[in-house]
């Protein structure tokens, strides 16, 4: 049993090497790899691993597991094992990654870096009795009713596959390794090798709702708003195309009120535009060393400056003047209709914050400054779609107490939400971000930078960033569960379907797409 294993950090940075029988009676972080083989059909080839395994033994479980040795390619590793454990080969392709921290049987844990890995296979295996029991090809609806009637006959790791990116996350995979087995087949590329910015699979929660009736309905309210704005103009269906109805649809799951809906895709638009004219897309007028005058005058578009008779014209005319603080006074003016006092003035705060990152943000272009990355995580907490998030109980039509919003519990579980969403936002946005012109800073561009990685390299550690504040999120929120309010309970929930929103919006939408 004592291989050399590969120690990692949470980002799968290696740190060391440790003997596998001290890393997994210590629970040493290390690096590990499954495999799931799909027929042409879909099936998921499972393995009952055999009654002798130092541990988990008679449990079911994916195709194969393992680790790469000390320096072994991981991809390498996995396609040696595949052929020790079930004596099949086939081409395999990572699709995402899972951190995970769980005791096994023996005293044993298991905390692992866990890289994914699929592949079309449709021949039935030779397994070597040594490493499984059984195997059995079954349907991914068969294998998450099982797991959830018996979860006990499962191996952790296989469980929190299904927990965290259920089954048609899992089906996802298949996709990717049925159409990749198809192009090569027929000698085409697949779009997934023409780009090595490709968003992998992240840990995500599957949306709540998808209504595109709805959807509609709240586009068919905002586009005249947006032409009375003056903002993005002269592109009508491209705006129409980037589905700010849809993304409110997704995101505020506790109401059907297009109207209220359109509260939150008004917000998407006015700050949306303001990001592309003030702070990121040079080809539509960004300049950094204008930001911070810039947002220094939209402040009086958020909250009303009181000035001297003699001063007010001019302020009016600078307000009227640019459509995005036109956009942006207009979406206050509807959040004052539609929220008390103290509401309004969280809307306000989220927003002055994320300008006050926005101007740091500048600032490091002008200088030609790199932040390094705990920096940049720190600001993109606030640099986030947190201003949206302030809307949630807003559109719900309730009011979740001031003094609850800001409690350190709740304000803990909301800023991992919105760290999250924006860093979603970084994978996603990454492809389109390479073309000249617009923004210099995102997550896995800064990996690139400092660790002088590869573009496919920095999008896997930049979503294993995602996976690992995912799961502080999950953890703050059952930390606050227990003792919470209904209300608290409903705004939780309503971070929940943002976050399943955010994710298939940015996944779908046509703002991403180059």
């Amino acid at each position: 049993m004592d291989e050399l294993l590969i120690l990692v950090s949470p980002t799968d940075r290696r740190t060391g090497v440790a003997c596998k029988t001290e890393v997994h009676q210590r629970g040493l972080r290390h690096r590990a790899f499954s495999i799931l083989l799909f027929d042409p059909f879909g099936r998921l080839l499972l393995q009952q691993r055999a009654l002798g395994k130092y541990h988990s033994g008679g449990l079911w479980t994916n195709t194969c597991c393992g680790h790469p040795r000390a320096g072994e390619l991981t991809r390498v590793a996995a396609q040696r094992r595949l052929q020790e454990e079930m004596g099949l080969t086939c081409t395999l392709h990572r699709v995402a990654s899972m951190l995970y921290h769980e005791e096994v049987s023996n005293q044993l844990i298991e905390h692992e870096f866990d890289h994914v890995f699929v592949g079309i296979c449709g021949t039935n295996p030779v397994a070597n009795p040594e490493e499984a029991a059984d195997w059995e090809w079954l349907v991914l609806e068969e294998i998450a009713a099982r797991i959830n009637h018996t979860p006990e006959l499962f191996t952790v790791w296989f469980r929190k596959m299904f927990e965290r990116f259920a089954a048609e996350g899992v089906r996802q995979w298949f996709d990717t390794a049925f159409k990749a087995s198809a192009s090569r087949a027929s000698g085409r590329p697949t779009a997934q090798g023409q780009s090595p910015w490709a968003t992998p699979s992240l840990y995500c929660i599957a949306p709540s709702r998808i209504d595109p009736a709805l959807a509609a309905k709240v586009d068919e309210r905002l586009l005249p708003w947006i032409e009375r704005t003056g903002i993005f103009p002269g592109q009508h269906a491209k705006v129409r195309a980037m589905g700010f109805g849809r993304f409110a649809m997704l995101c505020h799951t506790d109401t059907d009120d297009p109207d209220r809906l359109l509260l939150a895709a008004q917000c998407f638009a006015a700050l949306f535009a303001l990001d592309d004219y003030y702070c990121d897309d040079e080809r539509t007028g960004s300049e950094p060393r204008m930001v911070g005058p810039r947002l220094s005058i939209a402040l009086a578009a958020l909250e009303p400056a009181h000035l001297g008779e003699g001063f007010r014209a001019d302020l009016e005319q600078a307000l009227n003047s640019d459509p995005v603080l036109v956009a942006l006074r207009a979406y206050l003016n509807r959040v004052e209709t539609l929220a008390t006092p103290a509401q309004l003035a969280r809307v306000r705060h989220e927003i002055v914050a994320m300008f006050v990152a926005m101007t740091a943000e500048a600032a490091w272009r002008v200088e030609g400054l790199t932040p390094a990355l705990w920096e940049y995580l720190a600001h993109r907490q606030v640099n986030s779609f947190l201003p949206c998030l302030s809307l949630i109980d807003i559109v719900g039509g309730y009011e979740l107490p001031a003094n609850v919003y800001s409690a350190p519990a709740v304000r803990r579980v909301t800023t991992l939400a919105a760290s999250a969403t924006i860093i979603a936002n970084d994978l996603f946005s990454a492809r389109k971000e390479q073309q000249a012109g617009i923004g210099d800073f995102n997550l896995p561009l800064l990996l690139v930078r400092e660790q002088r990685c590869s573009p496919q390299e920095a999008m896997t550690q930049s979503a294993a960033i995602h996976d690992e504040i995912m799961l502080l999120y999950e953890a703050a929120e059952r930390d606050v569960l227990p003792q919470a309010s209904p209300l608290l309970k409903r705004y939780l929930l309503g971070l929940k379907s943002w976050l399943a929103g955010n994710v298939e919006w940015h996944r779908t939408s046509s703002r991403y797409q180059v």
